[in-house]
């Protein structure tokens, strides 16, 4: 039996097409192979969430043992799942939804990435609450405009990653909150007023001095390049604290936040990385640096413009700002914060 099942899995693990046959093979098979379908989960609408659920929770009883079936056996622990990777970009909030998530919560007790939006965050914040689900790099993202978190939140304490869209949360709480912050990737539009510049330049040197076991806090801005200083030139002056930290890195160029998602749950290169290469190349000689960065900013667009588009009426594109879009509309594009 051993044997079969490790041949089984051997087979399962060769594409999702197969896992998904084998389920129909027997209800032994179902049991061995299921958790290899839910590895990494991205659900954009409360549908998905509700079958995911009533896949994993015991099916209807049968009290006439007459007509009892073997199919009705009870399933699998749902602490043995290994799921590794959840995005929530649900924009809806929904009783039934946050219930059903939390009628499966023990599956997620092995949970390492996470992505979310604050108000998802609020929504399922009562179960994740009340299992042991630690993740160690997080997401926070939006859909215009950024919303506070309460970074004291159980959730965060054993982050070591963090890309986020906020700095200061709920109940004044912050990123310096978290115990076990390594790494720290804020991103925000490079065109922003002065006073908004200083602001955010204040905000980061603060989370410089308050997190002294962080490694790398990287600021990522949608310039161009770094060669057009007169688009990067207001961030000079306010930036210069943080620039005197060698922890602090910068970055010309921000990526689709799906595809940074994507990189992360396929274990790509991320962010804390692509800053220390752009820093080895702004310390080359001026032909090399320019040569470099060049290629680095045509393959991030290249990469931005083939990145597959949300599907229309089922999901929107992700966010992660420092500050409102310039084109926020509330009842437009942001349906949570529309229902709250």
């Amino acid at each position: 039996m051993e044997l079969t099942r490790e041949i089984l899995l051997h087979v399962a693990y060769s594409s999702t097409l197969a896992t998904h046959r084998l389920r129909l093979v027997s209800r032994y098979v179902n049991v061995w192979v299921l958790p290899l379908l839910f590895h990494t989960l991205f659900f954009t609408t409360n549908d998905q969430i509700i079958r995911f659920a009533s896949t994993l929770l015991p099916k209807r009883k049968i009290h006439i043992p007459a007509i009892q079936s073997n199919l009705h056996t009870i399933p699998r622990s749902l602490s043995s799942y290994s799921i590794e990777s959840l995005a929530l970009a649900v924009t809806t909030r929904l009783p039934s939804t946050e219930t059903a998530l939390a009628s499966v919560a023990p599956a997620f007790t092995g949970l390492k990435n996470l992505a979310l939006t604050a108000q998802n965050l609020s929504s399922h914040a009562h179960w994740l609450r009340q299992h042991p689900i630690h993740p160690q790099q997080v997401m926070i993202f939006h859909f215009g405009r950024p919303h506070p978190v309460n970074f004291r939140e159980p959730l965060f304490n054993s982050v070591t990653h963090l890309h986020t869209s906020v700095l200061l949360g709920h109940r004044r709480s912050s990123v310096g909150d978290l115990p076990a912050l390594t790494h720290l990737a804020v991103y925000t539009r490079i065109d922003l007023q002065g006073s908004v510049i200083g602001d955010i330049a204040r905000l980061l040197y603060s989370t410089l001095v308050t997190l002294p076991r962080l490694k790398s806090l990287v600021l990522s801005l949608n310039g161009s390049a770094l060669s057009d200083d007169l688009h990067a030139e207001p961030w000079f002056d306010p930036l210069l604290p943080c620039v005197q930290d060698k922890r602090f890195a910068f970055l010309p160029y921000i990526r689709i936040p799906r595809l940074e998602w994507q990189d992360i749950i396929s274990g790509k290169q991320n962010i804390w990385e692509r800053a220390e290469e752009w820093g080895r190349i702004a310390s080359e000689d001026r032909h090399t640096r320019i040569m470099r960065s060049s290629q680095v900013l045509k393959a991030v667009e290249q990469e931005n413009s083939v990145f597959p588009p949300v599907k229309k009426y089922v999901e929107l594109e992700w966010e992660i700002d420092l500050v409102q879009r310039d084109d926020f509309s509330e009842l437009a594009t942001d349906p949570m914060a529309r229902r709250e």
